[in-house]
């Protein structure tokens, strides 16, 4: 859904309010709410004092799927993405094969799991895939990130655009997804039907889903993540080091 860009700021405020987190929060539980990435962002989510849903609708811009099956919109935890080609793999096992099979051939930039956090630029973040195709780490460590980002912007809009990109166009064309995202999470919990990600244990399937050919579009795509991951590793290491000289002084 398309909004124009004087409004995208100010929507993110007011949906992001805690009225909204208490409404959606209660709808969740009525309508039992289930899955590995949104069942874990919501928890991370309250746990870091985030604004209401961020984390959820940030993983079901990043790594959503429709699924097979169900046709629900999910958050998919065995998401591989690596120059502009993103596949959702069936279990997490195939996603970390598929990671191997990067790595082997050359490739260092590569986006994984809920949040699709990039192993070139976060390179600290996990102690192995397999940490880093768990959920509650994945989202753990992109809270931590967001957290970070709005401390070093001014703001949490600025934050979420941050999070993509540093490029300001692309950044608040991410914004506008997130919100969107967000507008769709308020209005499925609202009428009883709600967004999921996959059972903990999936159902099979013949092999991952591309969903990104060499296009135009994905190959920009690929350079916006890049820069991005370019820009937040610049910012963390800033973080970093002003955290150290807070401790030495």
């Amino acid at each position: 859904m398309a909004h124009s860009e004087n409004r995208t700021a100010p929507f993110l405020l007011r949906a992001f309010g805690l009225a909204a987190l208490l409404c959606v929060f209660n709808a969740l539980s009525a309508h039992g709410w289930s899955g590995t990435c949104i069942e874990t962002a919501q928890r991370v989510n309250r746990a870091e004092g985030l604004p209401a849903n961020l984390l959820s609708s940030i993983a079901i811009t990043e790594s959503g799927r429709t699924d097979p099956a169900t046709k629900a919109k999910v958050a998919w935890p065995w998401t591989v993405t690596s120059g502009g080609e993103g596949q959702y793999f069936p279990t997490k096992a195939a996603a970390i094969a598929e990671v191997k099979r990067l790595q082997r051939a050359g490739v260092e930039n590569i986006d994984v799991g809920c949040m699709q956090i990039n192993l070139k630029y976060h390179p600290d973040a996990f102690s192995s895939l397999a940490e880093a195709f768990e959920p509650e780490a994945n989202v753990r460590y992109a809270a931590r990130f967001l957290k970070d980002l709005r401390g070093a912007q001014n703001g949490w809009s600025e934050a979420v655009r941050h999070y993509h990109s540093a490029d300001a166009e692309r950044g608040r064309a991410y914004e506008r997804r997130v919100a969107a995202n967000h507008r769709d999470f308020l209005a499925e919990a609202a009428s009883g039907r709600a967004f999921a990600s996959p059972p903990r244990a999936a159902r099979a399937e013949a092999g991952p889903v591309r969903v990104a050919d060499n296009s135009a579009v994905e190959r920009q795509r690929a350079e916006a993540r890049a820069e991005a991951a370019a820009w937040r590793q610049k910012k963390l290491e800033e973080y970093l080091a002003r955290r150290a000289a807070q401790r030495d002084g």
